[in-house]
């Protein structure tokens, strides 16, 4: 039996994350970060510190742009 550690839960967390994130930006331009903040806190039962730093740790690598004073979750645009 396999044990997982620390780094393997987080490291499944962020990528959970990443691909709901993702699936909403498909038909959406932009997503608002409080609600998104707000769901991922009732479906994956994160406190919102803990997201933010793994929406931090998405958007450093590219994944998304967060603005923090519109309260948005934008794509990346293409170009």
């Amino acid at each position: 039996m396999v044990k997982r550690d620390g780094a393997a839960v987080k490291k499944e967390r962020i990528q959970e994350i990443a691909k709901l994130i993702q699936r909403s930006l498909l038909n959406n331009k932009e997503l608002s970060l409080s609600k998104t903040v707000a769901t991922l806190e009732y479906e994956i039962g994160l406190r919102p510190e803990r997201i933010m730093e793994y929406l931090t740790v998405l958007e450093k690598i590219g994944q998304f742009i967060i603005d923090n004073e519109g309260d948005k979750i934008k794509k990346i645009s293409e170009g």
